[in-house]
């Protein structure tokens, strides 16, 4: 009977011993993970490459550094760069701004050559009116005179008729004054053709047509001056695309200019406070665009990474809270879950500064946004261990999720 109790109690003491082996052996990472701080204390890291060709120069800020209010970590330059754009750029315009003196001074000439031949156009204008009126005044006297003259011989020539038909005068007498008579009416047609045409072309000169006696334009000045006209406004219109070629070459030397100061000097930037985490590249190193050569991480960026088992992954949802001690500290810091992975694909160097200790094949990742304080920016405690717990599992929650219970 005791040999039967001894062996069932064997039974249950092995039995109890394979259970807590188990418990153990399925708490053992979570239970591990509460006790021990082999978590880590991270931030993004930045990688920073050369913007342009050129040799590292000896003001360079190393690992361990803060980047001063220019956002400088290092200076690129290139002694050596190409200033064939720059010398293209400069010839431009000094040709485009000799074109421009040249068309102004153009403008200038041709301005005065309208002028003056706008004077001889008003003196030809007033001298040609001035002769049509005298004609007008002629052949208004000489028709005013003529006329009279046909009145008289008119006359004449009745009373000449009236004697010839009474037989007291000679008839050749009559039939010659008759024909006077004729003469002096073709002399008045004539003169009342010229004196109308002369007027109609005084009246024509005023609106600025100039007709000779054959009909003919006599406006040689009028058109000198047009031509002249026309030739100015060719070129004005000339010496307007001129200050726009001056004003497109100005800017294009601009361009030319920064684009040769860039390739000359150019900085490797960072945001103004950030903490360079490590230098890639030596001052005096040559380095081509997009070189990296140096990274760089924002300590008000303040991460911690937790390694946790797949489990405990799995019963964590994004935004879970999360309780932090850094070590040597004893306050607690109140973070939340921002990013989980699991352990196949979890987040490297590559992309964090520190890498929590505890991180080791099969365990996943949980990542923690902590608010950084004043003093926690100041100090940058980035690689430093801390001790992480979700208050929201316990380890009846990872049994329960092991066990699919």
């Amino acid at each position: 009977m005791q040999f039967r109790l001894g062996r069932q109690r064997w039974l249950g003491l092995v039995g109890l011993a394979g259970l807590l082996a188990y418990i153990g052996w399925m708490g053992g990472p979570y239970l591990r993970s509460v006790i021990l701080r082999d978590a880590a204390v991270t931030s993004w890291i930045n990688p920073t490459t050369s913007p342009v060709a050129g040799y590292v120069g000896p003001h360079l800020l190393y690992a361990g550094d803060r980047v001063g209010a220019d956002g400088v970590i290092a200076v690129i330059a290139d002694p050596l760069a190409d200033r064939s754009a720059l010398a293209r750029a400069e010839a431009d315009l000094d040709r485009a701004q000799v074109r421009r003196q040249a068309l102004e001074q153009l403008v200038a000439v041709r301005e005065s050559t309208v002028e003056a031949r706008l004077a001889l156009a008003k003196d030809y204008a007033e001298a040609f009116k001035h002769d049509l009126g005298l004609r007008i005044t002629a052949a208004a006297a000489s028709l005013s005179l003529t006329k009279q003259r046909l009145g008289l011989e008119r006359a004449q020539a009745a009373r000449l008729a009236q004697l010839a038909a009474s037989g007291h005068g000679s008839r050749a007498a009559a039939d010659a004054e008759t024909q006077l008579v004729a003469e002096l009416e073709k002399t008045v047609a004539t003169l009342q053709s010229d004196f109308d045409r002369s007027t109609h072309r005084r009246s024509m000169a005023e609106e600025g047509t100039f007709l000779l006696d054959d009909g003919t334009d006599a406006a040689v000045s009028a058109r000198s001056l047009e031509e002249a006209r026309l030739a100015l406004n060719q070129a004005k219109l000339d010496l307007a695309l001129a200050h726009v070629d001056v004003e497109l070459a100005r800017k294009i030397l601009s361009a030319a200019r920064s684009g040769y100061q860039k390739a000359l000097s150019a900085s490797v930037a960072a945001p103004p406070g950030a903490l360079v985490w490590s230098l890639i590249i030596a001052p005096g190193s040559a380095v081509q665009p997009g070189a990296p050569v140096a990274n760089w991480i924002d300590c008000s960026v303040l991460m911690v990474d937790a390694p946790i088992s797949d489990v405990e992954l799995s019963l964590l949802p994004k935004g879970a809270r999360a309780d932090v001690v850094f070590e040597g500290e004893k306050k607690v810091r109140r973070g939340t879950v921002i990013l989980t992975r699991g352990a196949a694909a979890t987040v490297g160097r590559a992309d964090l500064a520190a890498i929590a200790k505890g991180r080791e094949a099969g365990v996943g990742q949980a990542l923690i946004k902590l608010d950084a304080a004043p003093e926690d920016i100041a100090a940058c405690p980035i690689g430093h261990a801390a001790y992480v717990d979700f208050p929201d599992i316990g380890l009846i929650d990872v049994l329960r999720a092991r066990l699919r219970l």
